[in-house]
């Protein structure tokens, strides 16, 4: 088939438009794992207790009725998940099972058997900087999946390198892991950044997830609240930040009520997890099942499977939503928001197409 001339070349003009438009906005995302937060520990606390999760149910768009992937309710392959914008299992899925740190010569391409894109991947290729702070060793395996080795080569637009991760920085203690972010967000803050905090998880392992007053698990998340809180503060005090930046955050799984773990993925408690979204034109106060309605059904008790039509909002919308934020295609080859379909503005941009000789 022959295609007009004109045609060919707005095709081929496609991933430069999309890396000047990303590059001219300004725009960035903080994308926050807590991990093993369950979203009833936050009603707990009440807003003494987590003033910044309520500032964020005040000024953003949230749930308490977000979803894991539908089979696993582990670590890393709800991370690996969020990342991908794609289920574990299937041919789709990213694949990655395991949740301990990768061993020598391990990475997602390898153990997927062919190259899964990122939100990394297509943030960095384009043009777009790229940073992950991380709080458990394993985060490794994203380093190590995206660098200038496991990473593709760069084919939208210019030529930003293999190298998808321009900054990882893993740090266990929280508090001194934030320190450098604020730091960072007020000197060379990074356009997409993933934040993981490892508080609630650490804690609920110790000590069980028991969300009555006082107990050690609430108070890994009011420490959460406190560390996000810090974020919030950096953002605004950065006159590039502030009005040009969203927060998204979610859970990898919550955990079970009174138990020290979170691998039975039919526990409602271990699947049931928040999602929250705050930064220009989200709506202030709204319930994000009702400012998405036209994509997303609230699941009521249920992990619907991924075939469901009308899915429930999931941690791995996370990918391809910091995409849409920022003005950039879907992630190729995802599955969980792959049309960016996941209103979360009140001015929804529709999202530029994505580039065809994008790597599968």
């Amino acid at each position: 088939m022959n295609f007009p001339r004109p045609l060919l070349f707005a095709l081929a003009c496609l991933p430069l438009i999309a890396a000047l438009h990303a590059q001219e906005t300004g725009k960035h995302v903080i994308f926050i794992s807590a991990d093993g937060m369950r979203p009833d520990a936050v009603d707990a606390l009440g807003p003494e207790k987590a003033p910044t999760f309520f500032r964020l149910r005040k000024e953003g768009a949230w749930t308490s009725n977000a979803r894991t992937d539908v089979v696993y309710t582990v670590t890393l392959p709800n991370h690996t998940a969020m990342i991908t914008s794609r289920g574990v299992t299937g041919p789709e899925g990213h694949s990655w099972i395991k949740n301990s740190d990768p061993r020598l010569g391990e990475n997602l391409h390898k153990n997927h058997k062919g190259y899964l894109s990122s939100v990394f991947a297509v943030a960095h290729d384009n043009g777009l900087s790229t940073a992950l702070y991380a709080s458990k060793s394993k985060f490794s395996l994203y380093d190590i999946s995206y660098d200038d080795h496991n990473g593709a080569p760069d084919t939208t637009g210019e030529d930003n390198g293999r190298d998808k991760l321009d900054r990882y920085v893993m740090e266990s203690e929280t508090n001194t892991l934030v320190d450098r972010l604020v730091a960072d967000l007020a000197s060379d803050p990074a356009d997409f950044i993933m934040l993981h905090l490892r508080d609630p998880d650490s804690a609920g392992h110790a000590e069980s997830w028991n969300v009555t007053p006082g107990s050690p698990y609430l108070q890994a998340v009011a420490r959460v609240d406190e560390l996000v809180g810090r974020v919030l503060d950096a953002i605004e005090k950065n006159p590039n930040l502030k009005g040009n930046t969203w927060l998204i955050l979610t859970a990898d799984h919550g955990g079970l009520t009174g138990a020290k773990g979170h691998g039975e993925s039919d526990e409602k408690d271990n699947f049931t997890i928040p999602y929250y979204v705050w930064g220009p034109d989200v709506p202030a106060g709204k319930d994000l099942y009702e400012v998405s309605s036209s994509s997303r059904l609230d699941p009521g008790v249920a992990n619907p499977p991924y075939t469901t039509p009308k899915p429930p909002i999931r941690n791995g919308d996370s990918g391809n939503l910091s995409l849409s934020l920022l003005g950039l295609p879907a992630i190729p080859g995802s599955t969980i928001n792959a049309q960016e379909d996941l209103v979360v503005r009140e001015k929804h941009e529709a999202p530029i197409p994505p580039d065809p000789a994008a790597t599968k």
